[in-house]
């Protein structure tokens, strides 16, 4: 009885090791996610701002200028800070 409890008490510490592996991955994957797509969301964010303040413009004629005070440069049909 004594080695069943042991045997058992064994498998659950093994068990939370895994979990706790599992988990760390998932939040890796989740922190590398959120780096790549938070760069591509940001620009989004830049162009709906662009659209919203020149809305007859479709982009060839205005300069959208960056947070850091110099002009973004036109690539395609959006803008981006350098």
């Amino acid at each position: 009885m004594i080695q069943w409890i042991r045997d058992r008490m064994q498998r659950s510490g093994q068990s939370m090791v895994e979990f706790a592996l599992i988990l760390v991955l998932v939040a890796c994957v989740a922190m590398v996610t959120i780096t790549v797509a938070g760069n591509e969301l940001s620009k989004t964010f830049t162009d709906i701002q662009e659209a919203v303040t020149n809305p007859g413009d479709a982009g060839a004629t205005s300069t959208y200028s960056c947070p850091d005070g110099t002009t973004a440069v036109l690539h395609g049909h959006k803008y981006h800070c350098q």
